[in-house]
């Protein structure tokens, strides 16, 4: 396989870890909060696409913009009935509530979807060539609209009002309240925000894999992998993580097996982690 073929593989890959990512890290960054219930917020962002697309007839791009505001409305219930009240709660105890939010949207995702895995392998179809490389049209919108809304947010975040409101809360809480921002109504909307972002990736992800309510679980594993390397609270470094992972593992997978080339991500992750804790781009802790 011609490495031109490899290298646009890993960056599409690289784009859907970037999305996922990035709503991850966007709730940590301004909370402080390891959300483990982010990847089924994904999880029924690719169930609900299916279900709208293949159940009930919508065209996909209504999927786009319907699902992910289903996904941001469940995050700001998660938020505000059980994790508003552990704001001032130690770390370990948002952990376990993220993680029992977690088992809780899983069930209830095979409550209502049942176990099995569920597709959409006609939408989006048919290829084109790019860089001499043929590219499903399901793989490539994925890819440009994952990265188009990870760079968008980012830009929103440094050099819109609504920005700096989320940076003076992620910095110096304390400060932005005296300021006059309020705290709760930013990370509300962050929230929802992290969790609009997890719900598109789902649907982005629907055409193209396999959805099931175990999804999450496995690409937030992967996600953490990407915060961890680019950097825990650092949004462009979850940008440019994603796409150097997912390079990796494409790239791995070829040479040494799927098995191992998803091992290798979790390598390098444990090499930053004893080289260079913070992460590529980190921002540190706050204090």
């Amino acid at each position: 396989m011609p490495i031109t073929e490899l290298l646009v593989g890993g960056l599409l890959l690289g784009g859907l870890y970037a999305l996922m990512a990035c709503g991850l890290n966007l709730i940590f960054g301004v909370m402080r909060v390891i959300n483990f219930a982010h990847g089924e917020l994904m999880a029924i962002g690719a169930l609900s696409t299916v279900s709208l697309v293949a159940g009930y007839a919508f065209p996909f791009w209504a999927a786009v913009i319907l699902v992910p505001m289903l996904t941001a409305g469940v995050g700001l219930l998660m938020h505000r009935l059980v994790l508003q009240r552990l704001a001032n709660a130690p770390m370990i105890m948002t952990l376990l509530a993220t993680y029992a939010l977690s088992t809780i949207l899983v069930n209830a995702a095979i409550l209502t979807w049942g176990g099995g895995y569920r597709g959409l392998p006609g939408v989006l179809g048919g290829s084109v060539n790019l860089l001499g490389v043929n590219i499903s049209v399901s793989r490539l919108v994925a890819f440009a609209v994952a990265l188009g809304v990870s760079l968008a947010v980012w830009w929103v975040l440094e050099k819109t009002r609504f920005g700096r409101a989320v940076r003076s809360v992620s910095q110096a809480p304390e400060l932005a309240e005296i300021s006059g921002i309020s705290i709760e109504q930013v990370r509300n909307a962050t929230f929802a925000l992290g969790a609009a972002m997890a719900g598109l990736a789902g649907v982005l992800m629907a055409p193209t894999f396999a959805s099931d309510p175990q999804l999450g679980v496995r690409f937030l594993i992967k996600a953490f992998a990407v915060i961890i390397v680019g950097g825990m609270g650092s949004y462009p470094g979850a940008i440019a993580a994603a796409l150097l992972l997912g390079i990796i593992e494409v790239m791995g997978g070829y040479l040494t097996g799927a098995v191992i080339g998803s091992a290798l991500l979790f390598l390098l992750m444990l090499v930053v982690l004893l080289v260079r804790p913070r992460g590529l781009l980190g921002v540190g802790a706050r204090t």
